[in-house]
């Protein structure tokens, strides 16, 4: 049976016994068996307990023989605040698979970065309280079980085809790392970016951000998701899709939209950090397994 850890690297969260038995049973009649890291329900203001104990959990879920993935309680803020805390070393020499979403974006890219390891982004365990979306329980099964996934229905603004690891997440978190050493390359990568209350400015911002650190200048292709809630409160604004083909309508290179992702109460989970191939013309994207 597949042990899942689930831990709190970000913003705290309250529920009920009752609520934390339902996290677990889904688990079990999944047929996995599921546990909380023992820091999971503390909190010191708006995070899930001290830097010390989320990175401490963290640590020992890898180096846990007994623990097969690691999964994230919930989003909100704090995961950037461990990520100097985490050790490499050892999580290099014990590889899992790690799922999260949002804020665990910066988790996600710092792994990589450091130790090369793909994750799953898409899912955090509070989720299963809402309750999931048809898609999103498929697509988190798929990775607990380590099978293939392929994306279909994708809309391109430029064709062509790319094969590459996929990398992103939420850009703001994404903007968050650069200049440090948490931030991975994006030479040769499909990066995909979504994000949430934000104005279509406040994405320029972010992207030119990107752009003047040059980790736009050789993407190998673009996958814009979901931009919840982010409409411009002066409709001569434009759109955020505007921003986004100013940022990458004239590049060479493929870059689709209508990818099932973001902060939607239904989307895929998919790997990060893992080879794709991006077919524009066709709409679809397969990704290899991790």
């Amino acid at each position: 049976m597949t042990n899942v850890t689930i831990v709190a690297p970000s913003s705290p969260i309250e529920i009920t016994q009752q609520e934390k038995e339902t996290i677990l049973n889904w688990f079990s009649a999944h047929g996995f068996q599921a546990q909380f890291a023992p820091h999971c329900f503390e909190q010191n203001r708006y995070l899930a307990g001290t830097d010390i104990n989320r990175a401490e959990d963290i640590n020992k879920a890898f180096a846990d023989n007994q623990t097969d993935v690691i999964i994230a309680l919930r989003g909100g803020y704090g995961s950037p605040r461990i990520l100097d805390k985490l050790d490499y070393k050892m999580i290099r020499q014990h590889k899992k698979p790690f799922i999260g979403f949002s804020d665990l974006t910066a988790l996600q890219m710092a792994l990589y970065h450091q130790v090369q390891l793909p994750s799953y982004t898409g899912f955090n365990a509070n989720f299963i309280l809402k309750p999931m979306g048809s898609e999103m329980e498929k697509t988190l099964l798929k990775a607990l079980r380590g099978e293939p996934l392929t994306v279909t229905g994708l809309k391109h603004i430029i064709p062509g085809t790319a094969y590459a690891p996929v990398l992103g997440g939420t850009l703001t978190l994404l903007c968050g790392l650069l200049g440090t050493s948490y931030m991975p390359n994006l030479t040769d990568t499909i990066l995909v970016v979504e994000d949430v209350h934000e104005e279509p400015y406040r994405i320029d911002r972010m992207l030119n951000q990107l752009r003047l650190a040059g980790s736009l200048s050789q993407l190998a292709g673009v996958i814009i998701a979901d931009c919840s809630d982010c409409t411009a409160k002066d409709s001569a604004d434009g759109t955020v899709i505007d921003v986004f083909n100013d940022y990458f309508g004239n590049k060479k290179i493929p870059v689709v939209t209508h990818f099932p992702y973001g902060h939607t109460q239904d989307h895929i989970v998919f790997p990060l950090g893992c080879n794709a191939r991006l077919d524009a013309n066709k709409g679809t994207l397969i990704f290899d397994t991790i």
